[in-house]
């Protein structure tokens, strides 16, 4: 899961995947850096660890109170745990574990949404909107989808003026674009 991003239209497609998985290093070395540099040390009291573990509703609102953002969610759904991932980029995760799935379950099969920094949330999706395959959506909160046909499964929103992109993700791209036209995707506590 990742920001929504465009290639330039002008790139022969082998240089852009060559540059994108120069680009995915990169990024991985980066976020393990920032991972590994991270002393533990919080002023808000939500300690960013990357390691999931099963939340309630308060500890998401908690949370949300201390990261100086909205973070959002689909709300509570009935038979599911919430998983917590807040990592020390400013990337959070919000997932629905169903059945006896515990916190890290490493398989894809679970609702997911993340909320990630992004400066110009809206004008990223704006760009990313130009790669072949994906649709923009006005939603009725004044908000911006962005969906590539080529990876229904996720399903990427901005709000004007925000710095935080949301990214909703689940196995049945159909469920996922279901959930964010329906307005189901709200901030924690809002």
């Amino acid at each position: 899961m990742s920001d929504a991003s465009a290639p330039d239209a002008g790139i022969p497609a082998g240089r852009v995947r060559l540059v994108a998985g120069i680009a995915a290093a990169a990024a991985i070395v980066v976020i393990a850096w920032l991972l590994l540099k991270d002393d533990g040390s919080s002023d808000s009291g939500a300690k960013a660890t990357g390691a999931p573990t099963i939340a309630t509703e308060a500890e998401l609102s908690s949370l949300a109170d201390s990261l100086g953002h909205p973070l959002y969610w689909a709300g509570p759904l009935p038979g599911t745990r919430l998983e917590l991932t807040n990592e020390a980029d400013g990337r959070v995760y919000v997932r629905y574990l169903d059945g006896s799935a515990e916190a890290g379950d490493p398989r894809p099969d679970f609702l997911t949404v993340g909320t990630y920094p992004v400066p110009d949330a809206t004008a990223a999706i704006r760009r990313a909107s130009h790669t072949p395959g994906t649709k923009v959506r006005q939603l009725s909160d004044g908000a911006v989808a962005l969906v590539n046909t080529n990876k229904p499964t996720s399903v990427y929103i901005a709000h004007p003026g925000s710095d935080s992109q949301i990214e909703v993700y689940d196995p049945s791209g159909k469920r996922a674009l279901g959930l964010v036209l329906s307005g189901q995707i709200k901030p924690v506590g809002g």
